[in-house]
């Protein structure tokens, strides 16, 4: 009393017993079937992908990106030094920043873009373009000086979105977290 059916993935015939529609490496009943473990977990992971690709599709819409192909540093620098102005005219004065000074508009050598004052305390502050931000030798710098980090996440599609986080230490990636994309996408 054995089922003829194909494996969704190789499509090779395959055949299903009564007692199989428990084993869940298999498949399940009236879903895809799958000849062995390695199929199932090629299609999983497939799977995941997908979704991945469609998440990154849609941070791209809701933050925006810049015309620029993927390493180019030279062609991505100015747009990069406008959000970097703007967070320094605009966005950080009015959350409480003051005696802003720009070390990137004097060396693009320097590990962090600012240096401010905020509640009485010198800080230092990043700002990106990015939606996600490796950190660790501005992480690094931060704790040998003894300082606080602040990195400013500015939409490059509309320049009054901006995402502002205080790093904590040990932490090597600074994100804009997902809550927040959804949250723009909904408003």
């Amino acid at each position: 009393m054995s089922k003829s059916l194909r494996c969704h993935l190789c499509h090779k015939i395959i055949k299903k017993k009564p007692s199989d529609v428990f084993n869940k490496k298999l498949g399940r009943p009236y879903k895809y079937s799958f000849c062995d473990t390695i199929c199932y977990n090629r299609w999983r992971a497939n799977q995941h992908l997908k979704v991945k690709e469609r998440w990154l599709k849609f941070q791209r819409e809701v933050w925006g990106t810049i015309p620029v192909k993927r390493f180019q540093v030279d062609k991505a620098k100015p747009y990069g030094r406008e959000a970097e102005i703007l967070a320094r005219d605009v966005h950080l004065p009015n959350l409480g920043f003051k005696n802003i000074v720009d070390f990137s508009g004097q060396s693009n050598q320097f590990f962090v873009d600012f240096v401010a004052d905020f509640n009485g305390q010198k800080v230092l502050i990043d700002a990106t373009i990015k939606l996600k931000a490796y950190i660790p030798k501005k992480m690094f710098l931060a704790q040998a000086l003894g300082m606080s980090l602040f990195i400013i996440h500015v939409s490059p599609k509309n320049k009054q979105i901006f995402y502002l986080s205080e790093v904590t230490l040990g932490r090597k990636v600074s994100r804009v977290p997902a809550k927040f994309i959804r949250g723009l996408a909904k408003s």
